[in-house]
């Protein structure tokens, strides 16, 4: 009998320390948990109520749960930043001549980035595509624009103010083909009090024997009015074909 109390207790005095060990490493792993998370993780400080343990004592649920209501509280707090976001995209289905871009807040967003991929959608002449902010299309606007394209002179430059029915997108007074490609990115300085100014490149491809690669700047000269919407226009009814592509992200 007194060999089987002996064992017990021996078996007692090790489950004892094995236990104590367990709650010694998880008050460890919380602690190691915690120091990393109050000083390396976004370098935030935590403020409010934050309860420390020592080795041997009693971890108590509620200083536990209120280290973490700290730790949240400290997180949350972090400031949101703004990064670039799609916030209109669209796949056109049949020809048109313009596509209208709403409930924009130029003066929050600050900038707004335009890419598209234009299908002609008719083969009447040549025509340019545009960006009018709130629907403008008063002689606001000049641009200055260059581009290289497979004639006998392949560089050319327009010195003089072009392009005044909006800031410049895609395109030039060429003549063009129905299915003829216009893929271009335009990123437009929106906030007022100021001129608003935009500026791309693109490429205008009709067959392996008529394209161009361009540039271009546009300055939109009404300062005073919020911008809380963009239409995309082209000076030809129906330029816009079916098969364009039209997205536009923002700062937010």
């Amino acid at each position: 009998m007194k060999g089987i109390r002996f064992l017990q207790h021996k078996v007692g005095e090790w489950f004892k320390s094995f236990a104590q060990d367990l709650a010694k490493g998880f008050r460890i792993g919380v602690g190691f948990l915690l120091a990393i998370t109050t000083a390396g993780i976004f370098g935030v400080a935590v403020s409010g109520t934050f309860n420390t343990f020592s080795s041997g004592g009693l971890m108590k649920s509620a200083d536990i749960n209120a280290n973490f209501a700290s730790l949240k509280t400290a997180i949350e707090g972090i400031p949101t930043q703004q990064s670039m976001r799609l916030i209109y995209e669209t796949d056109v289905t049949s020809a048109t001549t313009s596509v209208n871009i709403t409930g924009l807040n130029g003066d929050s967003d600050g900038s707004y980035d335009i890419r598209v991929r234009l299908i002609s959608g008719t083969s009447s002449g040549g025509y340019v595509f545009f960006i009018r902010p709130n629907g403008d299309s008063s002689s606001s606007y000049f641009t200055r624009f260059t581009y290289i394209d497979n004639g006998v002179n392949p560089t050319k430059q327009y010195s003089g103010i072009i392009d005044n029915n909006g800031l410049h997108l895609c395109g030039s007074t060429m003549t063009v083909t129905t299915s003829s490609i216009c893929q271009a990115n335009t990123i437009i300085y929106a906030k007022s009090g100021f001129a608003r100014t935009s500026i791309g490149k693109g490429a205008h491809h009709d067959s392996t024997t008529s394209w161009f690669n361009f540039d271009y700047s546009s300055t939109y000269t009404n300062s005073g009015t919020n911008i809380t919407s963009l239409t995309i226009y082209s000076n030809t009814a129906n330029a816009i074909g079916a098969g364009s592509r039209i997205e536009v992200w923002a700062r937010r």
